[in-house]
């Protein structure tokens, strides 16, 4: 009896647990399809975000680089500004038989010589924002200007020339910048990292100090040095220094993005940058760039700099 009851109960129990297999995988799909619609979603929030990351790191970027030669510019427009005063000034003195026709002399052409002197700080400044401009015309297209031979001591002079307002006549400034190949790649980006470095070293020095920047050879690769005579850099933080959002600085003075824009620069002239602390103190960075003739040649490292002020 018992095995025709279970006989006839087999089949009936297959079909029940048929049933609820299928119902499970049903449940199982409903959930999954649920779960992927979820994913999907979170994903695109993810990519959006960082999508807004990314912009906000380029405008970030952008705004960094275009601080100092738009600094150069406001201070060159005031200098003029005052020295056209001067002028005017001066010629109205000039129109007084009585007055000192010699004293209003000499005024005006002290006002001519600064209004002159103004001249190629506003040129480097304008080509700075130019190079800048164009790099950005062309990545938006996702082009690249071909690089060509580069001459670093010059983009050292310019930068120097730029930075006049920030170096002001407290920080004193040595060149020792000996002769050295072109190297070959983009005056434009070159020209923002020397900017960077010199300006980080004028900021570690504070109101007083020095500032040393230096050229030479070493075997078939151009290095450039910028050292100054401040704190140093605290221990541990050489390498951090070149990433993303990292800074010695208050909120006020850095981003963040500066030495991380320097070492992208610096790679893509497929070059080196290292940081470190001199043997007297203060910080030292040091950046090697391949030359656009490359020979093997002795250290021709300059013996002494020379006052840029």
């Amino acid at each position: 009896m018992l095995n025709e009851i279970i006989a006839v109960a087999s089949p009936n129990l297959m079909a029940v647990s048929l049933v609820v297999a299928v119902l499970l995988l049903v449940v199982q799909s409903v959930r999954l399809r649920h779960r992927e619609k979820e994913f999907a979603v979170a994903t695109e929030a993810l990519l959006a975000r960082e999508e807004l990351a990314t912009l906000g790191r380029l405008m970030a970027g952008i705004a960094h680089e275009l601080n100092t030669p738009l600094g150069a510019v406001s201070c060159s427009v005031g200098t003029r500004q005052k020295a056209v005063a001067m002028i005017d000034e001066a010629a109205l003195g000039l129109s007084d038989p009585d007055a000192d026709h010699a004293a209003h002399l000499a005024r005006i052409q002290k006002a001519l010589k600064a209004l002159h002197g103004t001249d190629p700080v506003l040129g480097e400044a304008l080509t700075r924002t130019n190079q800048l401009i164009r790099e950005l015309r062309l990545a938006g297209r996702g082009e690249e200007e071909s690089p060509q031979p580069v001459d670093v001591n010059s983009i050292v002079e310019g930068t120097l020339l730029l930075l006049q307002h920030e170096l002001k006549a407290a920080v004193e400034v040595k060149l020792a910048l000996g002769e050295v190949q072109p190297v070959k790649g983009w005056p434009g980006p070159l020209g923002q990292v020397l900017l960077n470095l010199i300006l980080n070293a004028r900021q570690a020095v504070g109101e007083e100090g020095i500032v040393t920047v230096t050229s030479f050879m070493e075997g078939d690769k151009v290095v450039v040095e910028v050292a100054d005579n401040g704190p140093g850099l605290p221990t541990g933080c050489a390498e951090k220094l070149f990433k993303a959002g990292f800074t010695t600085k208050d909120a006020d003075n850095g981003t963040g993005l500066g030495l991380f824009i320097v070492r992208k620069i610096v790679a893509r002239h497929q070059g080196q940058i290292a940081a470190s602390n001199g043997a007297d103190g203060g910080a030292v960075f040091q950046v090697t760039l391949p030359t656009t003739q490359p020979t093997t040649q002795p250290t021709t490292r300059p013996a002494s700099g020379t006052d840029a002020n």
